[in-house]
Order: C-alpha cells, then sequence, then structure tokens
C-alpha cells in the first residue's frame, strides 16, 4: 500500500490542507520529508493518517478546532493496482466513505493492510525518539539474545524480554520445588489449619448442655449484682448533685439580700447606658463647633465687603461672543486675504491657456463655450460606436462568404449516401424489444446462479443423508420416521434431570444414613461394654425383685429370703450404676431413640430410591419408542434424549436439505424454459430481418449478432439524419448572414447621419471630418467647468474678507460708544483686545462675590443645623436629668452605675436557680428550694461515702462475674455445631479450587513461556542470515565505520548478537553504550522492514525525529539508508530540524521535503 496524497480536511489545527505525496517514480526512492516547525502539526498528520485507516477514536484530542461531528480526513490511496480516494468521519458506524461519500466496507483497508491493527502499525512501521530509547532497553533487558532482538526489531516489541520475565516470575509465584513461599505451598499451609479446627470443635452433646447450664448460672448472678450496682450509682449521684447545690443556694441567698438593698432604684430604658456616653461626647462637640461657625460667618463678610465690580466693563458681557466672532474673521481675513489674491490672479492666467488651446483666445464670455452634458454625451457615444459599427460591416461581409462555401461543399457531397440499402425501422424495433427483454431479464445469469445452487443443494442433500447413519433410506421413507417436537424433548430432559438428581439425593441421603447407624451401634457398644445400665435390663432385674418378693412374702423361709436378697442387690447395683452414670444414660436413651429413627429413615430412602428408578426405567423406554430401531443407544434416560434430539436434530437438517433441492431443480427447469422461449422469439425477429442461421446459434452468440445488427442499422439512420440536419443548418446560416450584413449597412448610414446633427448643435462643427480633433475639444471643454468655478470662488472669498474687516472696524466703535467708553487704543485690533481684557477682570471680580456670598449662605445654612442639633441633645439630657431628678450629666452616670450593678445581681441569682434546678433534675426551682431544704448536710456526707464504699465492691464483684460469664461464652462459643463443620468445609473447598486455578494458571505461564522461546528460536533460524546481513550492513552504516558489522556467539542454548568494532574487537550489545544501542536497534528495525517487504506488500514506514539527538555523520547515514528503504516501500520523515532536509537532499536527491503551514 502506497499514501498518494493526505487530505487533512478538518483535523485537529488543520482546515482544507493536503499534502500531495504524488506518483512512485520507478527506479527512484520514494523518500518523502515532512517538515515544519514546533507545534506545526507533524504527530497530528501522523495521527490522522492512523485514524484514516483505522477510525477516529471515541474520544478524541484533535477536536480542538473542528467538533466531533464535522472531523474529517481523506486520502488517495495506492493498493491492488488501482487508486482509491476515501475519506474517513467521526462517526460510530459507516465512517469510512468513497469521494462520492458513500460508505467502503472495512474489509477493503484491512485486505491492504494484511491484517494489521493499529497498534501493530505503531509497533512495526513507525519509529520515534520514545520507540528507539525502549529498544535500547529491549537489548539490555535481552542480554543479546539473537532470537528476540530480530523478533522486536521486525514487530516492533521491544518489551519482548520484559514480557517473558514477568511470565516466568509469575509462574515461579504460585509453584517453586522446595518453595515454601508460594501461593500453592499458603494454601497448602490453610488446609493444614482448617483440619486442626475441625478437630477441635467435635464435642459431644452432654458437654455442650453443661456448658450451657454454666453460661446461664454466670450470666444469672451478673445480671443480678449490675442491677444492685446501678442501683447503689443511683442514690449516690443524687446525694452528689444535692451535696454539690448546697454552695450555689448560699451564694443565692446572700444575692437575694444584696439586691433587696437596692429595691427603691428605678428601672430606667436599657438604651441609656449606651447613650450617656454619646451626650457627654455630644455636649462638647457642638459648643466648638458653634464657635467655630460665628467666627467663619465673620470672615466671610468682611471679604464681601472688601470686593468692587467694574459696572462698565460688565455691560460689554452681552456682546462679548459677537466681539470673538469678529475678532476671529478679522484675523483670518488680515493672514489670508494676501494668498487669495494671488490664487485669483493665477487662476486667470489657467483661464487664458484654456482659451488659447481652445482656439478662442481672449473670449469675453467663456462661460458660453461650454456645451449641454446630454449633447457631449451623445458625441461621445457616436465616437465610441463607430469602430463597432465599422467592424460588423466587416464581420458580416466575412461570414456570409463562408457560409455560402461551406453549403456549396456540403451539397457536393450529399448524394453519395442515397445508394445503400437501410433495414426497415419496424423490424429493428422489433429486433431491440426482443434483444431487451432477454438481456434485461438477467435469466442466464440466474439461470448460472441457480445451476450452482443446485449442485450445491444436491451435495448438501447427500451429506446430510449420510449424517443419519446407521439409518438408511430415502426421503420417503426419512418422511415416515418418528421425531420429538423441541418442547417435548426439552420437558423429557427435565424430568430426566430432576429423576436422575432424585436418584443422587437418595443414594448419598443412603450413604449417610448408613454412616450415621454405623457411628450409633458403634457408641451404643461402648456404652454396653461399660456395664448395663440400658433400660430393658434394668426393667428386667426390677421385676425378679418383685417376683422373689413376693415368693418370700409367700414362703417367709431362708432361701426365699437369700434368693429375695440377692435379686435385690443386683437390683441395687444396677440402680446404683445407672445413678452414677446417669448422663451416660441419658445419652444411651438418645442413642436408641436415634438408632431407630435412621432404621426407619433408611427403609423410607430405599422405597423412594425404588420409585425414582421406577420413573427413570418408564421414561426411557417411551423415549426409546420414538428412536428408529438401527440407532443403538445407552439404557440411561438422558443418553437416549441426547440420542433422540440429535436424530431430530439431523433428520429435520436432512428433509430441508432435500425440501432445498426439490426446490432448487423447480426453479433450474423454470428458468430454462423461460430463457429458451426469449431466445427463440429473438431468432425469429433476426431471421425477419435477413439474418441466416440464428435458430442454430447459442443464446450469448445470438445477442451478439443482434447487438451488430442493431448497431449497424442505428449507425446508418445516424448518418443520414446528421447529413440533412446539417444542410438545413448551413441554408438558415447563409440567410442569417446576408440579414447581418444589410443590417450592417444600415447601421453605419444611420450613424453618419446622427453624427453630423449632434455636430450642427455645437461651435465646432467644421471639425466634423475628423474624429480625433472632436474628441480634443471634449477632453479640453472638460475641464473649463472647473477653471471658470475655482476663479469665481477665489473672488468670492477676496470680497467676503474685505467685507468682514470693515464690518468688525464699525462694530468695535459702536460698542465702544454704547458703553460709555472713550477708544481704549488707536489700532482696532488692540482696542478690542483691551476691552475683553477689562471685560474678564469685571466678571473675575464679580464671580469671585458671588462665591463668597454662596459661601456665606452655606455657613449660615450649618450655623441654623447646629442649633436645631444642640436643641434636640438638650432635650435628651433634661430627659435624662428629670427621670433621676438632678441637673447634670454626672449624676445621672451614678445612678446608671447602681442600676447596672442591681440588673447584674438579679441576673447572677437567675443564672444560678437555674443552675440548682438543672442539676437537681427537678421540675421548678420551688421543688428544687423544698428539696434543699429538708436535707441534712451532714448525714448526705456519710451515705455518700458508704455508698461509694459499696459501688466499689459491687464493681469488682461484677467483673469477676462479668469473667465467668466470658469465660462460659468462650467455652460455649468454641463448641462448633453442624454448621461451624459446613462453613470450615466450604473454606477447604474454596481452597481447593483456588489451588485448581493456579495449577492451569502455571501451567499455561510455563508452555506459554516455553512455546515463545521456542518460537524465537525458530523465528532465529529462519531469519539469520537475511536479516542479520541487512542489520549488519546498516550498522556499519550507521556507526560511521567505528564497527564493521554484528555476529553471533553460541551460549547453551541460544545466541549472543556482539557487535565486532573496526579493529577487530568485539562487544556484547547490552554492554555498548546507550547511543550506540540506539543505533543497533534503529538497525535491526531497518532490516526488519525489509525482510517485512520482501515477504508480502509493504506499507508506508513512518519516522518522527529520530535522528534529533543523532551527529551531521551518522544522520547521513541514516539518510542513506532510509532511501535505500524507500526503494522497497515509501519512507515519510517527519522533522522539525532544515538541516536534515538539507542532509537527506544531499544524500538522497531525489527525496521529495513538503512543508506545513
Amino acid at each position: 500500500m502506497r499514501l498518494r496524497r493526505l487530505d487533512l480536511i478538518r483535523y485537529g489545527k488543520f482546515t482544507d490542507h493536503s499534502i500531495d505525496f504524488g506518483a512512485a517514480r520507478p527506479g527512484s526512492p520514494d523518500l518523502h520529508i515532512v517538515y515544519g516547525l514546533n507545534e506545526a502539526g507533524k504527530s497530528t498528520t501522523f495521527a490522522a493518517y492512523l485514524d484514516l485507516l483505522y477510525g477516529i477514536g471515541e474520544r478524541s484530542t484533535y477536536n480542538f478546532l473542528h467538533p466531533y461531528n464535522t472531523m474529517k480526513v481523506g486520502a488517495r490511496l495506492e493498493f491492488g493496482g488501482a487508486d482509491h480516494e476515501l475519506a474517513r468521519l467521526k462517526l460510530r458506524t459507516g465512517s469510512l466513505v468513497d469521494d462520492r461519500g458513500q460508505a467502503v466496507n472495512e474489509a477493503l483497508l484491512a485486505g491492504a493492510l494484511g491484517g494489521v491493527g493499529r497498534d501493530a502499525y505503531r509497533t512495526m512501521f513507525s519509529l520515534d525518539d520514545q520507540s528507539l530509547k525502549e529498544g535500547g532497553n529491549a537489548i539490555i533487558q535481552s542480554k543479546g539474545e539473537l532470537g528476540e532482538l530480530l523478533f522486536s526489531a521486525s514487530s516492533g516489541l521491544a518489551g519482548l524480554s520484559r514480557s517473558l520475565v514477568t511470565a516466568a516470575d509469575e509462574a515461579n509465584g504460585i509453584y517453586k520445588k522446595r518453595s515454601s513461599s508460594t501461593k500453592l505451598a499458603e494454601l497448602k499451609r490453610a488446609l493444614e489449619a482448617l483440619k486442626t479446627e475441625r478437630n477441635a470443635i467435635d464435642t459431644l452433646a452432654s458437654t455442650y448442655s453443661g456448658l450451657k447450664s454454666t453460661h446461664e448460672q454466670a450470666d444469672a448472678a451478673y445480671a443480678a449484682t449490675t442491677r444492685e450496682l446501678a442501683g447503689a450509682k443511683a442514690r449516690h449521684q443524687e446525694l452528689t448533685r444535692l451535696l454539690g447545690a448546697l454552695p450555689a443556694a448560699l451564694e443565692l441567698r446572700r444575692l437575694d439580700i444584696d439586691a433587696a438593698g437596692m429595691g427603691d432604684l428605678p428601672r430606667p430604658p436599657s438604651e441609656w447606658f449606651a447613650l450617656l456616653p454619646q451626650l457627654f461626647h455630644d455636649e462638647t462637640r457642638l459648643q466648638a463647633l458653634v464657635e467655630t461657625a460665628d467666627r467663619m460667618l465673620r470672615q466671610l463678610a468682611d471679604e464681601i465687603e472688601a470686593i468692587t465690580i467694574d459696572d462698565k466693563a460688565l455691560a460689554v458681557a452681552a456682546h462679548m461672543d459677537l466681539l470673538d466672532q469678529g475678532r476671529a474673521r478679522y484675523l483670518a481675513a488680515e493672514s489670508d486675504l494676501p494668498k487669495r489674491r494671488l490664487a485669483l490672479a493665477e487662476q486667470e492666467g489657467v483661464l487664458m491657456r484654456l482659451l488659447a488651446d481652445l482656439e478662442q483666445p481672449g473670449h469675453a464670455t467663456p462661460e458660453a463655450l461650454l456645451l449641454p452634458a446630454s449633447l457631449i454625451g451623445i458625441v461621445r457615444d457616436l465616437i465610441e460606436r463607430r469602430s463597432g459599427v465599422e467592424a460588423n460591416l466587416a464581420a458580416a461581409g466575412r461570414e456570409l462568404v463562408r457560409a455560402r462555401e461551406n453549403l456549396e461543399s456540403l451539397n457536393k457531397e450529399g448524394g453519395s449516401q442515397n445508394g445503400a440499402a437501410v433495414v426497415d425501422p419496424a423490424r429493428l424495433g422489433r429486433i431491440e424489444a426482443a434483444l431487451s427483454r432477454l438481456a434485461g431479464s438477467d435469466l442466464a445469469t440466474r439461470l448460472t446462479v441457480e445451476e450452482r445452487t443446485l449442485v450445491q443443494a444436491k451435495r448438501i442433500q447427500e451429506k446430510h443423508f449420510a449424517q443419519l447413519a446407521p439409518w438408511t433410506g430415502d426421503a420417503v421413507a426419512l418422511q415416515r420416521t418418528s421425531a420429538a417436537e423441541p418442547r417435548q424433548t426439552e420437558a423429557w430432559r427435565g424430568q430426566a434431570i430432576s429423576i436422575d438428581k432424585r436418584i443422587a439425593d437418595h443414594e448419598a441421603r443412603l450413604r449417610d444414613l448408613g454412616t450415621e447407624q454405623a457411628l450409633t451401634k458403634a457408641r451404643i457398644a461402648a456404652f454396653v461394654a461399660g456395664g448395663s445400665i440400658d433400660d430393658a435390663e434394668a426393667a428386667r432385674l426390677r421385676d425378679e425383685r418383685d417376683a422373689a418378693w413376693q415368693v418370700h412374702l409367700a414362703s417367709l423361709n431362708a432361701a426365699t429370703a437369700r434368693t429375695f436378697e440377692e435379686r435385690m442387690r443386683q437390683d441395687d447395683v444396677v440402680s446404683a450404676g445407672r445413678l452414677s452414670r446417669a448422663q451416660e444414660l441419658a445419652e444411651l436413651r438418645q442413642l436408641r431413640q436415634t438408632e431407630a429413627a435412621t432404621a426407619a429413615a433408611i427403609e423410607r430412602q430405599r422405597e423412594l430410591l425404588a420409585e425414582a428408578r421406577a420413573e427413570h426405567d418408564g421414561l426411557a423406554e417411551r423415549i426409546r419408542g420414538l428412536l428408529p430401531e438401527a440407532i443403538d443407544n445407552d439404557a440411561e434416560a438422558a443418553a437416549r434424549i441426547a440420542a433422540l434430539e440429535a436424530w431430530s436434530s439431523k433428520r429435520a437438517a436432512a428433509l430441508a436439505a432435500w425440501d432445498e433441492l426439490q426446490r432448487a431443480e423447480e426453479a433450474v427447469d423454470a428458468l430454462r424454459g423461460e430463457l429458451d422461449s426469449h431466445a427463440a422469439t429473438l431468432a425469429a425477429s433476426l431471421a425477419d430481418a435477413g439474418h441466416g442461421g440464428a435458430d442454430d446459434l447459442p443464446v450469448a452468440a445470438l445477442m451478439q449478432a443482434a447487438n451488430d445488427m442493431l448497431a449497424a442499422g442505428k449507425a446508418e439512420q445516424a448518418a443520414r439524419q446528421a447529413h440533412e440536419k446539417a444542410i438545413g443548418d448551413l441554408d438558415r446560416d447563409v440567410r442569417e448572414r446576408e440579414r447581418d450584413q444589410q443590417e450592417a449597412e444600415a447601421a453605419i448610414a444611420a450613424w453618419n447621419r446622427e453624427w453630423a446633427e449632434a455636430l450642427s448643435r455645437t461651435w465646432f462643427a467644421d471639425k466634423a471630418g475628423t474624429l480625433a480633433a472632436v474628441r480634443a475639444v471634449l477632453d479640453a471643454l472638460g475641464t473649463l467647468p472647473a477653471i471658470l468655478k475655482e476663479r469665481d470662488d477665489l473672488a468670492s472669498r477676496v470680497a467676503a474678507m474685505e467685507r468682514d474687516q470693515e464690518q468688525f472696524r464699525g462694530d468695535i466703535a459702536g460698542l465702544l460708544a454704547d458703553c460709555g467708553l472713550s477708544r481704549l487704543a488707536p489700532d482696532t485690533l488692540a482696542s478690542a483686545n483691551a476691552l475683553v481684557e477689562r471685560h474678564e477682570a469685571a466678571r473675575h471680580a464679580a464671580q469671585l462675590r458671588a462665591d463668597r456670598q454662596a459661601d456665606l449662605e452655606k455657613h449660615l445654612e450649618k450655623r441654623r443645623a447646629l442649633e436645631e442639633e444642640l436643641a434636640v441633645h438638650n432635650a435628651r439630657r433634661n430627659e435624662l436629668t428629670g427621670y433621676f431628678g438632678t441637673d447634670s450629666l454626672a449624676s445621672v452616670e451614678v445612678f446608671l452605675n447602681q442600676v447596672r450593678e442591681r440588673d447584674r445581681l438579679e441576673a447572677r441569682a437567675a443564672t444560678l436557680r437555674g443552675q440548682i434546678t438543672e442539676a437537681l433534675r427537678a421540675a421548678s426551682f420551688s421543688e428544687a428550694e423544698r428539696r434543699l431544704a429538708d436535707i441534712d448536710a451532714d448525714a448526705a456526707e456519710r451515705d455518700a461515702i458508704e455508698l461509694g464504699a459499696r459501688i466499689e465492691d459491687l464493681t469488682e464483684r461484677a467483673k469477676l462475674l462479668y469473667s465467668d460469664v466470658s469465660l462460659a461464652r468462650q467455652k460455649l462459643e468454641a463448641v462448633g455445631g453442624d454448621d461451624a463443620v459446613a462453613r470450615i468445609e466450604a473454606k477447604r473447598r474454596t481452597i481447593f479450587l483456588e489451588i485448581e486455578e493456579l495449577a492451569v494458571r502455571h501451567l499455561t505461564l510455563r508452555a506459554g513461556t516455553l512455546a515463545a522461546e521456542q518460537a524465537l528460536h525458530i523465528y532465529r533460524e529462519k531469519h539469520r542470515s537475511s536479516m542479520m546481513n541487512r542489520a549488519s550492513e546498516a550498522f556499519h552504516l550507521i556507526t560511521g565505520g567505528n564497527y564493521s558489522g554484528l555476529t553471533t556467539q553460541p551460549d547453551r542454548d541460544k545466541e549472543i548478537l556482539i557487535g565486532v568494532s573496526r579493529d577487530g574487537g568485539s562487544k556484547l550489545a547490552d554492554a555498548m553504550s546507550t547511543g550506540t544501542q540506539f543505533q543497533l536497534y534503529l538497525a535491526l528495525r531497518l532490516a526488519g522492514y525489509e525482510e517485512f517487504a520482501a515477504l508480502r506488500p509493504p506499507v508506508p514506514f513512518i519516522a518522527d525525529d529520530i535522528m534529533e539527538s543523532f551527529d551531521n555523520p551518522r544522520s547521513e547515514e541514516v539518510f542513506r539508508l532510509l532511501g535505500a528503504m524507500a526503494k522497497v516501500g515509501q519512507v515519510i520523515y517527519l522533522t522539525h530540524h532544515w538541516h536534515l532536509c538539507e542532509i537527506a537532499r544531499h544524500v538522497a536527491p531525489e527525496v521529495t521535503i513538503h512543508q506545513l503551514p
């Protein structure tokens, strides 16, 4: 594959930018350099190329300029011997489109890339500074092993050694011989610990009952002691609260006494406490402000009295604007009049020269020479039309001659086509209709497809019928066989699974019950071996004793007495033994009951097992009835269901294949009949048109003959129609040309008339014979209006300035007379300036007096505001002094301090009442006060001390009892029941599953590592010759001859890569310097690309500034190698160093350099 052009339409920073790599030049290296400054978009270009091939990512980082829904990158790619215009959009599906916007299958690019994915393309066919560093690290990690280096270089997988080491370490972490720290060893220790724990919790029921009784007794004693301790603590806390409240009650009584002594003090508003300091401050401040205001008023009055105003000068104020405007115009005229007079004289000279040019020197009224604008437009239009009218006349003559010659020539050639024979158009129409029906019906194509389908259907039918073995027969026989519906099969499978589960459960339960029965009998035998204590033996001895007693009562002799004594002693011994072994007796009774229950359960499980097996046999027999006799199967229902399901599936597939075969045969027959009918119609049409032997032609030849006849007939008709049309067109053209010539002659005559009429209205009609003279006069007349206007404007301005100066002199004289002022200066302008200065001085004095008067009014207003504020202050002051019956604020302050102290005492008393009420947990203070009044402090202290000692004793006793309860609970909880054993067993099963998973993982890692090592060995043996030679030569060039090449050295079961220096020395690959390792990896990668290109079509190789740290000689050699690579496949180098472009152009003159904007 080759990149012909890359279109960065809307991608990253690019908009409608293309990089055209051009066509490949045979025999020349296909080497390209894309140059751009930093941040110019080189990495963006590479990312766009990959996104074109593999799709724009879900979270692309190149949407900072163009939104996701507008991103687009395109290219022209060369592969498969053709050019492909493709584009990639930011879509989830159908993102690859062609130049018409139609979606393209992704398989198109996947096939051209040989199945190489995005990540594989990055690693195998691109290089950057980071991949060079990783390659150098890979050389160190592989310790120079040749197979790993060759594989990582050709595939770009620089981390292969690290992956193999990681896999080996993980396998050793799972299992290693004679190692106790692996995961499997830890799991084995966990199994041993669970086994020990299970053995430790197996306790008898009698022991469990004793432990439970001990725990209940200890718990009851602990609960009683705890209740007693809680009562003692509650009483002790009550006494403590009462004793703690006594000091607060004494303080409260003292505060009530102090507050009673201040009962006559009034209760002023609370805001007066904050108001009093403000009144003190305002009294001082207002006195100072009043004095300052009075002093300022006197000063302003004196200043106003001292200011004098010139009333005559102020009277000029109404005329100041007029005076300023007149003075400005006077000054402007004084400055501009000499220049304006000079310009007027110059303009008069220009006018004289123009009149001389117009051959009218000294004309008294130059304005009379001007022409109307409409007349000038008419003359100029006629001048411009003259050349067009003459050209039209000449062109019309030429075109008329040409048209007549063409018509004469075509008439001479027209007779040659009249003698040829032409097929009747009606016959051609019938042939075309028949051919259209035959060609448009796609019957031949459909017949070919159906015949292939028929062959395939027959092969599939034979295959499906062969799979029915050992059953044999045809389709009719197969249709007569039985089959089961899928739902019935699923129902039977559910029944079989249920029955099998019941059978398995009954058998497992029988095994468990048998084990339990054997264990119970063994424990009963153990009890019996220790002496007879069971109830039956005791009842028998009791009956024998009672019988001996009855005999003795009847006889009353020594023999019966001895017999009775013996029987009584036996009964007493058994009774004593039963009494001493009461716990064993209880267990024996329980074991007897368990034995009986187990026996009954075993019998019931056997009955249930027999019922389940009977159901299983019945189900298997029903299923057997649906299977062919030729099929041998197992007696198990599940196996028969599987056989029935397989038979039904194969039977259905075979019948479906037979039906498909029948349909294919019918379709082929129908298509053949329809195709033969259309072919016969076409052959008849050809024979009618004079074509012999059409009936014997095959369909393809028949269609070709029809096409040939149609083409010949249509060509002849088209030629005749074209000739007739051409003669008609030329005849019309001649008539049009004759009419054009007449119109041109009429136009030239009309122009002459209009020209004479237009010049007759001018003063230069004598120049009508020369267009150039008329055009020159018109051009000169065009400047006359501007000259006349400029002259008149200058004369008007000079007259206006002279009038302005005269008017200003009169205005100044009149203004002085109106104001009663004498002339202030001999010059008019100086008198005006002096008058303005005197007016400004008078106006300034009047303004100063007005400002001082305004200041006086402001200070008077402030003085009145101070008087109002002082009145408010005195009212507040009188309010406070009158309330306390005093005449000064100092006395008021004393009273307020006393009130503040009284309020403090009352607030403290209220706080103490709340504290006492809260401490005693009383509903109100009166209740708390009553309880404090009833208490005897000394007695309460003694009770509190005694209760403290009692609490300590009870606390110690509770601790001891709690220890007993905890110990009993621990012993009880240490006893394991069935659930504890089950939990332990579940943990053991989980550990076994973990061991199984780890074993599989260990085998997978070991097998994978061995397979990878073997693959590397095979790869090394396969590629060591050609790839080593290329890499050795490339390494020699890149290092500038410092290394003469590469060789290998055996090391146990692998080979180590060695660099041979120029002087014959050798150095291991992992012992080379970092820079040399980078160069070695680059040489291996270049050789790997050539190895890849030798086996399959190459793809573009892209390198991104890999020579940034290389010096110039090594850069030259690398570009020389890249040029050699470019003869195998396209090579693109991205850089922002211009000197590398110059080096590349020097080494490989055929290189193409593209610059990014």
